[in-house]
């Protein structure tokens, strides 16, 4: 059984490696042939049982794939007004008049479309979860940004059933149907109301993340501190979570016992306790909105407590894969959550290193070291995601459980309860939950300012990663089989994995994905550069955040960028700065002129040029009198070996014209960024007759308002046989200057897995 399991979950992952599904056909084949090799199997070839799940579990995660992917807004109503009605599904979030909402049950132009939908809605009225709105609103296939180590939005909506995002238009707005008090987010949301009303800031923000599984409002600075301590993980309604409450149940079972309230000689304890913990953890699980890591953990709870309640003895092995294969059936993509690796990983790892051993009451052996135990088996893949790995994370979620799972949430429940009994009492509890959390936070801060940490590693390849996790189960192996001491030469090539250094003269010219913006990363040898930041989307996100700083964790470990240039203050440009200054405080910025920039800022047409590991940086000047912002762009010249880039900012034709008198042939350049990502005021003629780039990238969003880029640039390009690339086909685009050719540019969209991924029109 376990190894059909197996077998079914196998075929299931398979599918998120497909870039494109297999046609429905070919599904129905698999299909036939999984049936025969089942038959033959149950005759006598039982060995075929497991191609046959594996192909059962192929068709089931393809057919699941492309019912989503049959569901998605059609292409011809992308971009065009249309007439939504829909009702509220979830916390709606709303930000100083701004509501990003989740609508489900939609019609479009008066017809049906199964799936939710996403929006934003500038200027909201007052919304709650289970409220019917007849909306006008302007819509686009789910789209993400696509560069390596950014967040795989465009899977996250796919596993939300989101079929198209988008936001909502000036014009006739109806409310059709008040709230709805029997639906369980209605009451969330009452919860969430009566929070903010009471309790501010982070202290609002950390209550509705325990209670409602709801952390988005978490500042960057407190959420940094959980990350770096390790103790994230509890701020995430998850299997912790639910196993607490659980453990909770079975504790208040025990007291009913106790006081003579259960009839033990009817209902044994031990059946009592399961129930009540399955129960609890249900109301937990129901209070999270039944998120995906909620649901998956209960799942994992349900199946373990199956065996008390039905009096089977089953394998904690196979209850491990019982719940894997319960999980992955519900949800096949959940194996492209990053939650489902870590939860399923650090129950796996538990079960390996406490497997045959006999229980001993020793502190070590009950509450040191299974934090250890997670600690190591979690190390490698916190590391693939550029997680930081806390030394000390194993002793402070010693602490950190019990304290936030057995005492503070506890609180939490019993002070909302008392609240609606007696709200002052109700309210002096909570906050001495705050109290309590505050000084928490405190010790963290401090934990984390004299925690060294382990150092920044480059993240795993697909072979170090293996590796590692050989390592892993050898270092977690019983001691008598001896395997510990062949746990190290398995880690030396992650840990000792060092930065690829670009040969001396030559340059990476890394352009960005992040949407109707720019960002574009350069670097030597030994050097980086920064050439714009992209946009600002609201106070706690941005393109340098989302795209930028993921890149540099990944890629430029030993070194970060020394230089910021900022072309010009809009905000789409320069809307990262504060992103990265952040990380980045010695950086020197170059600006076109003084404006309301954080720090002492450099002139860049007061700067001629200099040069880093070979390759010369020049900035060249438009020279005075013009009277338009973009025009007085900084623009940068990078030559390294036989090859040159040119970054024009947002300048126009009156600055390119400027530039073809002042520089003439000095603007020959293979790689050019085409200005004002294509508008047709740029990139004339006579600037590409003097430019003749082989390759043009436009930085550009997609379905971006201004129908970027223009048609007529895209003429003028291929008028002098440019080869163009849109940031909004290719994804992030990454040129590789001064070697003995050009190559063309590694374009991410177009080499990432996942069929799930929008691909390029045709």
């Amino acid at each position: 059984m376990r190894f059909t399991l197996i077998s079914f979950v196998l075929g299931v992952f398979l599918t998120v490696l497909l870039v494109e599904l297999p046609v429905k056909l070919l599904l129905y084949l698999t299909i036939l042939v999984a049936f025969g090799l089942t038959v033959a199997a149950g005759l006598k070839f039982r060995i075929l049982m497991f191609p046959a799940m594996l192909l059962v579990g192929f068709s089931y995660g393809g057919f699941h794939g492309h019912d989503i992917l049959d569901r998605l807004l059609p292409i011809s109503l992308e971009g065009k007004d249309l007439r939504l009605e829909g009702e509220i599904d979830g916390l709606p979030l709303v930000r100083n008049g701004y509501a990003a909402l989740l609508m489900r049950d939609v019609m479009l132009d008066g017809q049906a479309y199964p799936g939710r939908i996403r929006l934003g809605w500038q200027g909201a009225s007052e919304v709650s979860p289970g409220q019917r709105w007849s909306l006008q609103v302007r819509l686009k296939r789910p789209s993400g940004f696509s560069s390596p180590g950014a967040m795989d939005y465009e899977g996250w909506l796919f596993r939300q059933q989101v079929i198209a995002t988008g936001y909502v238009r000036n014009g006739d707005q109806q409310c059709l149907l008040e709230h709805q008090w029997t639906r369980i987010d209605w009451w969330r949301w009452q919860l969430a109301q009566f929070i903010d009303q009471n309790f501010q800031h982070d202290r609002a923000a950390v209550f509705k993340a325990l209670l409602l599984g709801d952390k988005r409002n978490i500042s960057q600075e407190l959420w940094s501190t959980f990350s770096h301590t390790g103790t994230t993980h509890l701020l995430v309604i998850s299997g912790l979570h639910i196993g607490l409450m659980a453990l909770i149940g079975l504790w208040f079972s025990r007291g009913l016992a106790y006081s003579g309230l259960i009839p033990l000689e009817r209902w044994p304890l031990p059946k009592v306790g399961a129930f009540l913990g399955c129960c609890f953890a249900f109301v937990y699980t129901l209070m999270a909105g039944f998120s995906i890591p909620a649901q998956r953990a209960l799942i994992m709870l349900t199946v373990a407590l199956s065996g008390t309640l039905l009096s089977l003895k089953i394998k904690p092995s196979t209850l491990f894969l019982v719940a894997l294969a319960v999980v992955v059936l519900l949800d096949p993509l959940a194996v492209i959550s990053n939650g489902f690796w870590y939860s399923f990983v650090a129950v796996a790892s538990l079960l390996y290193a406490f497997s045959g051993g006999q229980s001993t009451h020793r502190i070590s052996d009950r509450f040191i070291r299974p934090q250890t135990t997670v600690f190591i088996a979690l190390a490698p893949l916190l590391a693939l995601n550029m997680q930081p790995v806390s030394i000390l994370s194993p002793l402070i979620n010693l602490i950190s459980i019990p304290f936030v799972g057995l005492l503070v949430v506890p609180m939490l429940f019993l002070g909302v309860i008392l609240s609606l009994l007696w709200h002052d009492a109700g309210i002096l509890l909570l906050d001495v939950c705050g109290v309590l959390l505050d000084g928490w936070v405190v010790g963290l801060e401090w934990v984390a300012v004299f925690d060294p940490g382990l150092p920044l590693l480059s993240a795993p390849d697909a072979v170090s990663l293996l590796l590692a996790m050989a390592g892993v189960i050898m270092l977690l192996a019983h001691p008598g089989l001896g395997l510990r001491w062949l746990a190290l030469p398995c880690f030396l090539p992650w840990l000792l994995a060092t930065q690829k250094w670009l040969p001396e003269g030559e340059a990476e010219v890394v352009v960005f994905d992040v949407g109707q913006g720019l960002a574009v990363l350069i670097c030597t040898r030994h050097h980086c550069l920064v050439y714009d930041t992209g946009d600002r989307f609201s106070d706690h996100f941005t393109a340098a955040g989302a795209v930028m700083m993921p890149y540099l964790k990944h890629h430029t470990v030993g070194f970060n960028p020394e230089t910021i240039v900022i072309s010009h203050n809009d905000r789409d440009h320069r809307g990262g700065l504060e992103t990265l200054l952040e990380a980045f405080q010695w950086a020197r910025v170059y600006v076109p002129e003084p404006d309301d920039y954080p720090v002492a800022v450099s002139l860049c047409h007061d700067t001629y040029g200099w040069e880093w590991d070979g390759v010369r940086f020049r900035f060249l000047s438009q020279g005075k009198g013009l009277s338009s912002r973009n025009d007085r762009s900084c623009v940068l010249q990078v030559t390294a070996g036989q090859h040159t880039v040119l970054l024009t900012g947002d300048i126009s034709f009156r600055a390119e014209r400027r530039l073809v008198e002042r520089y003439a042939d000095e603007l020959a350049s293979q790689l050019l960024l085409v200005a004002h990502h294509g508008s047709a005021s740029s990139t004339e003629e006579s600037f590409l007759a003097k430019v003749k780039p082989v390759y043009a990238s436009v930085s550009v969003g997609y379905r971006n308002r201004f129908n970027h880029p223009s048609l007529k640039v895209r003429e003028r390009i291929d008028q002098f046989g440019s080869e163009m690339f849109e940031t909004q086909i290719t994804g992030t685009q990454v040129y590789r200057l001064g070697g003995e050719s050009l190559p063309p540019p590694y374009c991410h969209r177009l080499q990432k897995l996942g069929y799930w991924s929008r691909k390029p029109l045709s």
